[in-house]
């Protein structure tokens, strides 16, 4: 046994040194470097799809089960037989058309719980019950519903069935929840009289399941509810009892004077949604809410007209919106990380043919021919990158969860490439434009020719990036436009700088070069002077460490703007770290002030009063009365626009010989429009104020006033009769 495995272990290693040649070691880091850039180019995306369906299902649990049912509506008269009235099998027959239907749209109706069909009438006043507390008599709905039995737990009796034929006096049994019985005082047996109906609790039943649809879609059904009462009605007491599908005959006939509704109830299976899914099922159950369904009738295959209503829409639209926006984002690290590993991977197989490069030149030397030594290199290639790229797909399977995102397998796509054409062309052209060792020496090309074609590849590459950046600066990062192109700011950002460090490099060191020609020692001369010279392959790993300095940079800058647009905006409708406002009519007092000065981390407060005023014209605008150095050490700490706060700091004149006092105010851009230059009059309450408009806000509203819009800031009199209201407060 272990002369067989000695064996094998010989052969194996005999065969990658037939494989790789003189580059068997720099051939193993060359796979590593594959197997790391492969792993990521699959396993961010998908652990990134993780999180994204992590996140919709954690917003699917927030929502209430009522909200993630589908409804579907049609009256009892679309559904009828021949002879007008509607029997059991017809709402079934209907409620699995529409069921089918809502299926073909894409909406996954979950077997648990189940889907439920209904049919009610409208309230008719009920006597045998015992008083309860309203004026008028009770009033009762009659309810006809599937799945009664899963919903429900009987407490006492049982549930109904069978139905009194019409035109006689048998009564119909019916079943009340407990707090129904409770508020009206019905145990099993009590008979009660519904209109032309005779009634008997024949069970006693108490929710199964409080918070389904089942019991939340109709107010009444769980319990009873009181209806205030107005001049011409007095109050009463609704409630609903449960009949048996024999029932809806005589239900029909004789309560059928007015129209009553048929309703399917189905929920939607949320639980394995997917963000990918997400979209497309918000606007598929859109579309059906906003154009309703066509199922065929049972009997008469004539169509029937559904009215959909679901609040589906409302729970995904949120987290579509979210995810549309962070989506291009991340679009735009997956492509940055991808070429950073392409480059990565071409690093690496630049070491190999510096490995290799000898052998090569032998072989060729021997008269090899290009395309031998393409294969020869293109069949290492294809073995390392089957190795490394199946290892790394089948650790990003079974380490990240869920099915993943396809652009994943495009950008794994693009670094198996990657490893299998960048060995090839930095091996195999290094030897096309070398001399042959044997024969007559080839004429050297013209040294402008390679000039010319590296000038013409850079202006292409720098134009490239700038269209990049140009169309993502006018376009910007959407789902809806983003692309591989656009996704790759930071590759386009480095490849002009890129660029222009190789072309600079080689000045600054010629430069360094001439300036270390003067001093007496040669080793930084030589140093120097060799730097000047920059072959070929210096341009990749300078590229390498521009686009990571690059990656580096361009997402702190993004979240950099990020945050400053949040803060800024924030402060636009704030004003404030934080704002206190009183209610209506009553003002914050001292006590409540000094608590909140002396919070630890409070650096500063402001109070101010904020009222109603109108001006000459009758024009509506409100008034914030301030204390200029109080409210400056709030406000200074906001960004953008300078709030003008010199502009209140100056005195305000006197009043003399009966003419009131000129104020200095600061006002929003709306806000000036309807007080003007000149000093104009606005009343406040009972009071006139005489104001002249010494600034503007700089931004839509009042800071520290969040909803006031047109409004204008002012500095209180010092001979105001009455002191300051303030129902502000403005905490830093």
């Amino acid at each position: 046994m272990r002369t067989r495995m000695r064996t094998l272990r010989l052969r194996l290693r005999a065969a990658w040194v037939t494989l790789t040649g003189t580059g068997a070691a720099a051939s193993v880091a060359f796979g590593l470097l594959v197997f790391a850039s492969v792993l990521a180019s699959l396993a961010i995306p998908r652990e990134s799809v993780g999180l994204s369906n992590g996140a919709l299902q954690r917003v699917v649990a927030a929502s209430q089960p009522a909200d993630r049912t589908v409804i579907g509506t049609v009256p009892e008269t679309s559904i009828s037989d021949e002879t007008g009235q509607v029997q059991a099998a017809d709402i079934a027959a209907v409620g699995a058309s529409l069921r089918a239907r809502l299926a073909a749209g894409g909406l996954p109706v979950a077997s648990d719980p189940p889907a439920w069909a209904s049919l009610t009438t409208e309230s008719v006043p009920v006597t045998g019950t015992a008083q309860a507390a309203g004026d008028g008599p009770p009033q009762f709905e009659l309810t006809y519903r599937t799945e009664l039995a899963r919903y429900s737990q009987l407490v006492a009796g049982r549930l109904p069935a069978g139905g009194a034929q019409p035109g006689t006096q048998a009564a119909v049994q019916a079943a009340v929840t407990t707090a129904t019985a409770a508020r009206f005082g019905l145990k099993v047996g009590t008979r009660l009289t519904a209109g032309p109906m005779r009634l008997v609790v024949t069970g006693i039943i108490r929710p199964a399941n409080p918070a389904s649809a089942f019991w939340g879609e109709d107010l009444v059904a769980a319990q009873p509810l009181l209806v205030s009462g107005t001049a011409s009605q007095p109050s009463y007491w609704t409630g609903a009892v449960f009949i048996s599908s024999g029932a809806l005959p005589l239900t029909e006939s004789s309560l059928g004077t007015g129209e009553m509704l048929v309703t399917w109830v189905y929920t939607a299976a949320l639980g394995q949604l997917t963000a990918s899914q997400a979209s497309g099922l918000a606007a598929s159950v859109g579309s059906l809410v906003s154009s309703g369904a066509t199922v065929p009738d049972s009997v008469t295959q004539n169509p029937v007209a559904v009215t959909i209503s679901s609040q589906v829409p409302s729970i995904l639209s949120p987290f579509v919106s979210a995810e549309n926006a962070v989506a291009p984002a991340l679009e735009l690290l997956y492509v940055s990380l991808t070429v950073i590993g392409a480059v990565v991977v071409l690093l690496g197989a630049r070491l190999v043919a510096q490995r290799r490069a000898a052998e090569f030149t032998l072989m060729r030397a021997r008269g090899a021919a290009l395309y031998q030594l393409g294969w020869l290199v293109l069949r290492a290639s294809v073995v390392i990158a089957a190795a490394a790229g199946a290892v790394a797909a089948a650790m990003t399977i079974s380490l990240t969860p869920g099915d993943g995102d396809a652009v994943g397998w495009w950008l794994a796509g693009v670094t198996i490439a990657v490893t299998l054409a960048g060995p090839v062309l930095i091996s195999v052209v290094p030897q096309r434009v070398a001399a042959p060792v044997t024969g007559r020496p080839e004429r050297r090309a013209a040294g402008r020719r390679p000039a010319a074609r590296r000038i013409v590849v850079e202006i292409a590459l720098v134009a490239a990036a700038i269209g990049g950046l140009v169309v993502l600066r006018h376009e910007g990062l959407s789902s809806g436009n983003s692309g591989l192109y656009t996704s790759a700011a930071p590759v386009l950002v480095a490849i002009p700088v890129a660029v222009v460090l190789l072309r600079c490099y080689p000045l600054l060191a010629r430069e360094l070069a001439r300036i270390a020609g003067r001093s007496r020692g040669v080793v930084a001369f030589v140093g120097l002077a060799r730097a000047t010279r920059t072959p070929p392959g210096t341009v990749l790993p300078a590229f390498a460490l521009v686009l990571v300095l690059a990656m580096v940079a361009f997402p702190d800058m993004v979240s950099t703007s990020v945050t400053r647009s949040q803060v800024a905006a924030s402060w636009q409708q704030v004003g404030a770290d934080a704002v206190i406002q009183a209610l209506p009519g009553q003002a914050i007092p001292p006590a409540l002030q000094s608590q909140v000065s002396s919070v630890p981390g409070v650096v500063s407060t402001a109070v101010a009063e904020v009222d109603a005023a109108s001006t000459s014209s009758g024009s509506v605008l409100s008034v914030m009365y301030v204390d200029p150095a109080r409210y400056a050490a709030v406000i200074e700490q906001a960004p953008g626009p300078r709030f003008p706060l010199a502009a209140l700091s100056g005195a305000v004149p006197s009043g003399n010989g009966g003419t009131a006092a000129v104020i200095p105010a600061v006002a929003t851009s709306s806000a000036a429009q309807l007080v003007g230059t000149a000093p104009a009059s606005i009343t406040v309450g009972s009071s006139t104020i005489t104001i002249r408009l010494a600034g503007r806000t700089g931004v839509p509203a009042v800071p520290g006033a969040p909803g006031v819009g047109a409004g204008v800031v002012v500095v209180l009199p010092a001979q105001a009769s009455s002191p300051l209201v303030p129902n502000v407060m403005l905490v830093a």
